[in-house]
């Protein structure tokens, strides 16, 4: 049988690493692929995407250290967080490159 406070002190330590770097990884990737988009799709001017996605990088990140400690599945919070992090610096990456 497990301490079960064990078991709750690992999945808080979860939880803050996911929190403080995969949100952190999903806002920064977030912000790389609408500073490259915008001005890729001809909507707005490099710098002016530069820092429109840079400010919205901070309310994402914000959400997500919210979202992190309000959600009671954590292995839905790891996922989602790994896969919209992979997404959004892969297409980052990839219209960088275009």
């Amino acid at each position: 049988m497990q301490n079960p406070l064990a078991t709750r002190g690992f999945a808080v330590t979860v939880r803050i690493v996911a929190a403080v770097g995969g949100g952190y990884a999903v806002a920064s990737g977030l912000a790389a692929l609408a500073a490259v988009g915008l001005p890729a799709a001809q909507l707005m001017p490099r710098s002016e995407a530069v820092v429109l996605a840079s400010m919205l990088a901070f309310l994402v990140y914000l959400v997500l250290l919210i979202w992190a400690f309000a959600d009671r599945r954590l292995l839905r919070l790891c996922l989602a967080l790994a896969i919209v992090g992979i997404a959004s610096w892969g297409g980052a990456l990839a219209l960088a490159r275009l």
